[in-house]
Parts: structure tokens; C-alpha cells; sequence
């Protein structure tokens, strides 16, 4: 239909090139100008070529007429046929596809490609149609239902994918041991599942799929239990720390053991206890600042040296400039009166105790040994000295 649309439309436009093209060829006669025989042949045919098209254009209009309304009925038969076929499989659709939790996966995936292979037939048929339709000058514009279905397919898809993804991963997280979790993994992991879940929610928000709140739902609660899980692994808690936990929650376990998982953990009934082990993990937490505060203290004292160095070639030595000394003794001063001050130091007291002592001590013994040095000194330029020990009566000359 097609191809005799375009021939009519263009015959009169290809008629009017005739004429001069036949005055061309007379004008190269009259000049003698010789002409190839083949092309002679062609421009000898032309009219007879011209009218052998005109008239199959002509009857292949004839022919069109005849059947032309029948092809157009049957066209728009087949449109009406792939609407119905349309409603039936959207029937099926919401009538047999997975949008409840308690399918497996692979069932669930299995109903999903079977439907959108049925879609993918139905679009097929479709654009034969509107092929067909545009022959006509009928615009049919893509189905809205099969669009919709297509769309509604993939966000089905992708929520049970997500719950496959999920599942694995839970199940690997609560049977495997405690002490291995990575928190900051599983706390990563699961917001970027969280926010694929959302997003599927935020497109199908109109539809009440159960299977996307069921997962939605799990992850969630799963997040809200992130805190729990990163308290119990503070790298803070001490053995005194559990003893505290274990006394609090009233249950008794290993926390080392291998039955410690988090599957046991949520067994325990751990989760309805999280504000009181979020406030001892969080005191673990400041008593580890304190703590890693007091080693400082100690190192910095084992590995303390007090400048010491010969003095006038005598055999004797003397203690130099002890500044940086002094300093130290100052700030490790102010950072214990820091602790004390502090309600978590409880644990420490005894320790924090005895480094002031040791401290003050120190100071103490370290001014002593400065004041006796300078007196000494300055006791050495008299008794040594010719001069002082000329004026000296003999009796302390003799000294």
C-alpha cells in the first residue's frame, strides 16, 4: 500500500521529466553526436516501460480498493483481540503474581519471567499492528497497560532479588561467630540495601505488596539493631564490663564461646536491653580513654632519662637544665587531676592514686637534688677558690 501510495503520488513529477529529456537526445542527433546503443535501446523502451508501470500502478489500486477496507477491518480487529489479551494478562498479573513474602525466590522469579514473557509476546504483536494501523494513517500509541505491567514487573523483580541478597546475608551474619562480625561492613551493607528497598517502595507506593514491606520491615529492624551489635563489639568492654552486662540483662553466656552468635544474641532477648548495654559499652569507652591515658603516663616514665654529665674533670657530675622534665611532670599532673575529676575513674582509682604519689615524689627528689647542686656549686667557688681561701681564717683554711 505503502510503495503504490508513493508511485501515485509521484507520477505526474516523473511524467514531466520526458520531454526534456527526449529534447536532450534530439539535440545530440541534430549535433551527430553519437549515442551508446544500449542507452538508445533504454531511451527507445522508456515510453513503453513508463505505461507498462502506469497501468500496474493502476490496477494494483483497482486491487487495493477491493481489499483495502477488509485489511483495515481485520487491522482493527486484531487491535480490539490485543486489548482483551492485554486485560487477561494483567487479570493474571494480580492474580497470581508473587507479591506475598511466603513464595520461595525461585518460585517467586519463575512466575515473574512467565508473565513478562507473555508481555513480550503481547508488545510483539503490537507493533505488527501498529505497523499495519500506520499504513492507514491510524496512530496507535503504545499500550499504557503493558507499559505500566512492564514496570510493574521490574520493581517485582528487584524487590525479590533485594530479598534474596538479604536473606543470604542475614543468615551468614547470625550463624557465624560474634567476635568475626565487621560491623562497619554490616552497617554499610545494609543501608545500601536499605536505600534500594526505599526506592522500590517510593515507585510502587500506590501498590500494597506485602513482599516489599516484609523486607523492607527485616532490614529496618536490622538497622535499628546495628547499635546493639556495635556496643557488644566495643574493642573498650573489659571483663569487668561483662560481668556488669551479664548481672543487667540477667542471663548468662560466653561471649568468647563458639555458640556466641548473633542468632544467640537475639535469643538471649539481648535486644530489649539496649539502652542500658549502649550506656556500659559507652562508659567502657570513656574508662578506655582513661586507661590508654594512665599506659601513657607510664611509659613516658620507664622510659624517662635525666641528663646527667661530667663537671669540671673532677669526678664529679651534675644534672642539667631539667625544663622539658618539669613540663612533663606538669602536664601528666594536670591530666591525673583530670581522671579524678572524671565519674568514670572508679576502676582506676587505686592507679591514678599511686602516679600522683609517684609524681609528686619525683618532683619532690628532683628539686631536692637541683637545690642541693646549686648550693654545692656555689660552695665550691669559696673553698676552692686561692683568693677566697687567702682571706680564711687558718682554722677554716684547714677545711
Amino acid at each position: 500500500v505503502s510503495t503504490q501510495s508513493t508511485g501515485k503520488t509521484g507520477q505526474d513529477e516523473i511524467e514531466g521529466r520526458f520531454p526534456p529529456l527526449y529534447e536532450q537526445f534530439n539535440i545530440l542527433r541534430k549535433h551527430e553526436v553519437q549515442v551508446d546503443e544500449k542507452v538508445q535501446e533504454k531511451l527507445d523502451d522508456l515510453g513503453n516501460e513508463w505505461q507498462t508501470f502506469a497501468n500496474c500502478l493502476h490496477d494494483s489500486d483497482i486491487m487495493l480498493k477491493k481489499h483495502k477496507d477488509k485489511f483495515k477491518a481485520g487491522l482493527l480487529h486484531s487491535a480490539e483481540e490485543y486489548k482483551k489479551s492485554v486485560a487477561l494478562l494483567l487479570d493474571e498479573f494480580n492474580s497470581k503474581g508473587p507479591f506475598n513474602s511466603d513464595k520461595e525466590t525461585d518460585a517467586a522469579v519463575e512466575i515473574i519471567h512467565t508473565i513478562r514473557a507473555s508481555s513480550d509476546n503481547l508488545k510483539a504483536q503490537e507493533a505488527v499492528i501498529r505497523r499495519g494501523l500506520n499504513i492507514f494513517k491510524i496512530d496507535q500509541a503504545p499500550n499504557k497497560d503493558v507499559v505500566g505491567l512492564d514496570a510493574s514487573l521490574e520493581s517485582l523483580e528487584e524487590i525479590w532479588r533485594i530479598n534474596s541478597e538479604w536473606t543470604e546475608l542475614y543468615n551468614g551474619w547470625k550463624s557465624g561467630l560474634f567476635v568475626n562480625l565487621v560491623t562497619d561492613d554490616m552497617d554499610l551493607t545494609a543501608q545500601k540495601i536499605l536505600k534500594r528497598i526505599v526506592k522500590v517502595c517510593r515507585e510502587i507506593k500506590d501498590k500494597k505488596w506485602e513482599v516489599a514491606e516484609n523486607v523492607r520491615g527485616r532490614v529496618e529492624q536490622f538497622k535499628r539493631t546495628m547499635p546493639l551489635i556495635q556496643d557488644l563489639k566495643n574493642p573498650a568492654l573489659r571483663p569487668r564490663h561483662w560481668v556488669q552486662l551479664k548481672a543487667e540483662v540477667g542471663k548468662d553466656f560466653d561471649q568468647e564461646g563458639d555458640d556466641f552468635t548473633l542468632e544467640r544474641i537475639i535469643d538471649l532477648g539481648l535486644d530489649q536491653y539496649s539502652t542500658s548495654i549502649g550506656d556500659i559499652s559507652g562508659a567502657a569507652s570513656k574508662e578506655l580513654s582513661i586507661e590508654q591515658a594512665i599506659k601513657a603516663i607510664s611509659t613516658t616514665w620507664e622510659s624517662m632519662e635525666l641528663d646527667i654529665s661530667p663537671y669540671k674533670d673532677r669526678g664529679h657530675h651534675r644534672l642539667k637544665a631539667a625544663d622539658e622534665l618539669f613540663q612533663m611532670l606538669e602536664d601528666n599532673q594536670v591530666s591525673l587531676a583530670t581522671m579524678k575529676a572524671s565519674r568514670y575513674v572508679k576502676a582506676f582509682e587505686n592507679e591514678v592514686d599511686q602516679w600522683e604519689r609517684t609524681l609528686s615524689r619525683i618532683l619532690e627528689v628532683i628539686e631536692l637534688i637541683l637545690t642541693v647542686q646549686r648550693q654545692w656549686m656555689y660552695l665550691e667557688n669559696i673553698f676552692l677558690g686561692e683568693d677566697i681561701r687567702k682571706q680564711l681564717p687558718p682554722r677554716k683554711r684547714r677545711v
